[in-house]
Order: C-alpha cells, then structure tokens, then sequence
C-alpha cells in the first residue's frame, strides 16, 4: 500500500494534468472561413454570400435562356483552382472541364445549387468560392486536393445554342492561329484545300487509305496515324465531317478541315474526346481503293 502511495497522484491534479494536455483544435469550418475570406479580400471580389452556406457567388453573365432545371442534360464548361494555389485546371477543351449529362448529377452539390438556385438561367456564368466543406472534403478528388477551398466559374450553355457557340469559337480559333482562307459549309464545317489531288475522285461512299491527324483545339492530338504510314478508311463507317470534307478532294489532295461536335462526336463526345468538342483535321488522301 505504501508502495503505491508512492506514485498516486491526488484526482484534481490528475484532472489538471490532463485538461493542459487536451489541444483544441480548430474546425473545418472555421479554417475554411478563414481562409474563403482572406481570398475574397485579397483578390477583391465582388461576391455575395448564399444564405449561411459559407458559399460566395458573382453572377458574372445573367443568363438569358430557358430556366434551369435539375433534370436536363445540360452543357457546362468550367474552370477551377484552389484559393491556396496549389492547383489549377483552367483548360476549357479539356475532358475534366467539361460536362454534359443530367445537371441533377453535377458534383459537388454547391455547383448545381448555385446554378439552379442563383444563376437559375441557361446561356449564363457564374463565379463560385466554395469552402472544402461543400467542395470535395478532406479526401479531394481525382488531381483536387483534400481540404482544398476552391474557385470555379461556370457557363452553362443553352444546348439548342451549341451550334452558334461552337461556330464563333471555331472563328476565334482561326483568328487566333493566323488561319486564313477557310470555306463554311451549311453544316458548320470548315475547310481549306491544301492540294487538291489529282488521282481518283472520292464519294462518301469510298474506302481510302489516308493519313491524318486529329487534334482538339487547344492543340492535343487525340489520334493520328504514324509517321510514312497510311489508315485504310471506309468513309461511311468515319464521323460526318469526313463524309463531307473529304470527297472534295481527289487521291493525293490534303485537306484541312474543323468539324463542330454535330459533325464529330456529337454532345457526349468519346474515348478521349470531351463533351461537345470541336475537332482540328489534317488529312491526306494516298489511295483511293479499287
């Protein structure tokens, strides 16, 4: 018994003890206010809070379309970066900035809500700060980091309007490039014949052997084929610009050609291919097949 006397320790110096060992720690919620705010000050933001959300909101361009509706599959393109700086992803033509599909499956929740509840038209953008919390949470997503704050704005394109909005992105791009001397067709197809071939004509309805290259406009090449080396095609089996483009040259002729989605791969795009994307084509025509 004396033997443990030794070594007790009186019960409010033992609740002392272990009160001045407890560290409090700051919450999420706090930290993120914190930091959301300082963001806004610093950059000086003209943002309004959304109810007690802790999400900040800029209508960057009133929408003018139809009402937005959880339940349409709805165009986005986006961009986002956290407010620590620790990443971006800015590419508009990219795959991860890009959406079409129902707008009630958008995630996170603080981007459908703030386009439904706040932006509430189509052909609209607007600017999001949304804490981690109500972002992807302390385990991120994909290249997102967790705990990461983020700063998002997002146009929310009116889909019976993809077709103006591809055709003056295809004029900024040509202009933009220098690329002069490009025909539209009534399709939306651009093209520029850069020899026209002097061999076989070409149908829609032919095979050829071709070799091309095709890339999105903000430069990846998502196909092409390799170098002295030629794809055996059967035109009606390609996307629809193709179908189009290419017969307006002969066996040997290159052809330029810049296809919106409806002549590519269409609103939901494909392996590789973003939503909505308009495609670059080079194309040089070696045979055409017997």
């Amino acid at each position: 018994m004396k033997q443990f006397l030794k070594y007790a320790i009186p019960g409010i110096l033992l609740i002392s003890i272990i009160a001045a060992c407890e560290k409090e720690y700051e919450s999420i919620a706090s930290i993120d206010d914190k930091n959301v705010t300082a963001y806004i000050q610093a950059n000086k933001l003209n943002v309004v809070q959304y109810q007690d959300s802790g999400i900040y909101y800029q209508v960057v361009n009133p929408g003018s379309g139809a009402d937005v509706e959880y339940s349409d599959q709805t165009p986005l393109i986006f961009t986002l970066k956290s407010i620590d700086g620790k990443y971006a992803a800015l590419d508009t033509f990219s795959s991860s900035n890009r959406y079409f599909n129902f707008l009630g499956y958008f995630s996170p929740e603080a981007v459908r809500v703030g386009i439904k509840e706040v932006l509430k038209k189509k052909s609209g953008t607007i600017r999001m700060i949304i804490p981690s919390r109500a972002a992807f949470g302390r385990n991120g997503a994909g290249a997102i980091p967790g705990n990461a704050s983020l700063d998002l704005t997002v146009t929310v394109i009116d889909k019976s309007k993809i077709a103006s909005y591809e055709d003056f992105t295809i004029q900024k791009y040509l202009t933009a490039n220098a690329l002069t001397g490009f025909t539209k067709t009534s399709s939306g197809l651009y093209y520029k014949i850069d020899a026209p071939g002097t061999g076989s004509p070409i149908t829609a309805d032919s095979t050829v052997k071709a070799e091309y290259e095709g890339k999105l406009l903000n430069g990846v090449v998502f196909d092409k084929t390799g170098t002295g080396s030629a794809a055996t095609l059967a035109l009606r089996d390609v996307v629809k610009g193709w179908q189009e483009a290419v017969p307006l040259i002969k066996e040997g002729g290159t052809i330029r050609m810049v296809l919106p989605s409806s002549l590519g791969y269409g609103l939901e795009g494909s392996n590789g291919i973003p939503a909505f994307s308009t495609l670059f084509f080079t194309v040089k025509v070696t045979e055409v097949m017997p």
